[in-house]
């Protein structure tokens, strides 16, 4: 048995070594390619005249947080290069330190369908919980950003040496007056609740290359500024795109691949990788003549942006409604029902949010969307009922729909990250078809 723990943790300490290799070889191999497509789409935002033109976002290269180092630097304190070796003890105390059990939390709602009642997506019901406990309120899921609401005040974007552009919070007072959640945290004489701290402090905010990984006692802190935040910007909490959906993943233990563990850190070229790697748990959602797009599918631009759909409408893309008039080409974003969460620089920063699609009229994801949306509705429109998986309706290879593989028990782990915070938001109401529902666990207290 000794020598059997002795083989196991060479296996893993060698695929570890392995992994780390192969991502630096895909992020050379790729490195051009992203600066290329950062140039063009700058070139694209100075020419377009477009008022949402603020809402794309590049997402960047890769990040390595202290977090994420120190991570790395306990693993290599297991061994001596490789010449010696931990005991079984050693080894599950690194494990475990690492990770947590599973609990229901914030976004744990039910939903009702024809008098059946089921747990809502995993992935949906992470990111519920990472945009809560980075608010510490469950009121922050109930706000979304639509065409309506204006842009954020007290906060500004500037070019870093690195050349990304970086936030900074120049004054604390306007950027929470003019944000839709932390105004009304702000007049909520019960806010922050039991066991909750004050985003005020601390406020969320769009933090380009601004990456999160559990630190060395298996905690992940979402309240950290990250380099996507001015070292200058008075106290905020950033956090990127891909890193907000990687934590949303982790935070159910949903694995990206069957051999990978409850977390990864992904960026959004990572995700259209990781989706035709071997063992992925990431496929391309399937459209059929009955749905489209679901909560927990998420929407990815390699080297732009990703989202998570959170609720949709009845028929979210409108390939029904335009299938049956046999108009698929008329089909426009306006036409869409859906909200995703997301973090971008959408309304001068904004970061974590909820976001409504009429939000939006144009841009690279959402162009994307309805060209796959109207190639659906051809199918139908055709009498070809069955499912087709989006990777067929795209023209473009950067773009992917992506469904995680939830129901398999090989791309669920047993364990999950941990979230700072979390405590606060575990006992949260969620509202599930339009009527307020109480989790399993306990009332909000906030």
């Amino acid at each position: 048995m000794h020598y059997l723990k002795i083989n196991l943790f060479i296996l893993i300490i060698s695929l570890f070594a392995s992994c780390v290799a192969t991502q630096n070889n895909m992020q050379n191999q790729f490195e051009t390619l992203v600066k290329s497509n950062q140039s063009k789409s700058s070139d694209n935002q100075k020419q377009s005249n477009d008022p949402y033109s603020n809402n794309l976002i590049d997402e960047g290269e890769d990040y390595k947080t202290e977090e994420e180092l120190a991570w790395e630097k306990d693993a290599d304190e297991l061994t001596s290069n490789y010449t010696t070796f931990p005991s079984s003890n050693e080894l599950t105390n690194f494990i475990d330190r690492s990770l947590s059990s599973p609990t229901v939390g914030c976004g744990s709602y039910y939903e009702g369908s024809n008098g059946q009642r089921r747990l809502a997506n995993p992935a949906a019901r992470g990111a519920r919980k990472v945009l809560a406990t980075m608010f510490q309120s469950c009121g922050a899921i109930d706000k979304v950003i639509d065409s309506s609401t204006p842009p954020l005040s007290g906060v500004s974007s500037s070019k870093a040496r690195s050349g990304n552009r970086v936030r900074k919070i120049t004054d604390s007072n306007a950027y929470i007056n003019s944000h839709i959640v932390l105004k009304e945290l702000q007049n909520d004489p019960s806010y922050p609740g039991p066991s909750c701290s004050d985003a005020r402090d601390n406020p969320p905010v769009y933090g380009y290359g601004s990456r999160k990984a559990p630190n060395r006692s298996g905690e992940l802190n979402l309240f950290s500024k990250g380099s996507g935040v001015s070292s200058s910007s008075r106290d905020a909490a950033g956090i990127d795109c891909s890193s907000f959906i990687s934590v949303a993943l982790a935070s159910q233990g949903l694995k990206v691949k069957t051999d990978a563990g409850p977390f990864s850190s992904l960026t959004t070229t990572n995700f259209d990788q990781t989706m035709h790697a071997k063992n992925t748990c990431l496929d391309p959602a399937k459209f059929s003549a009955s749905s489209s797009i679901e909560p927990g599918d998420m929407i990815n631009v390699a080297a732009s942006h990703i989202v998570m759909i959170d609720e949709v409408g009845e028929d979210p893309l409108a390939i029904k409604k335009f299938s049956k008039a046999k108009n698929c080409e008329a089909i426009q974003i306006k036409d869409f029902n859906f909200t995703y969460i997301h973090s971008g620089a959408i309304n001068n920063s904004y970061g974590p949010s909820r976001v409504h699609i009429s939000k939006h009229n144009g841009g690279t994801m959402f162009n994307n969307l309805r060209l796959s949306a109207i190639k659906m509705c051809k199918e139908l429109s055709r009498g070809n009922t069955a499912e087709v998986a989006t990777s067929k309706l795209t023209l473009s290879s950067k773009f992917d729909i992506i469904r995680h593989r939830s129901n398999d028990p090989e791309c669920v782990s047993q364990k999950r990250i941990k979230l700072k915070g979390e405590e606060c938001i575990n006992g949260c109401y969620d509202k599930a078809n339009g009527t307020e529902i109480i989790s399993q666990r306990e009332s909000r207290d906030v």
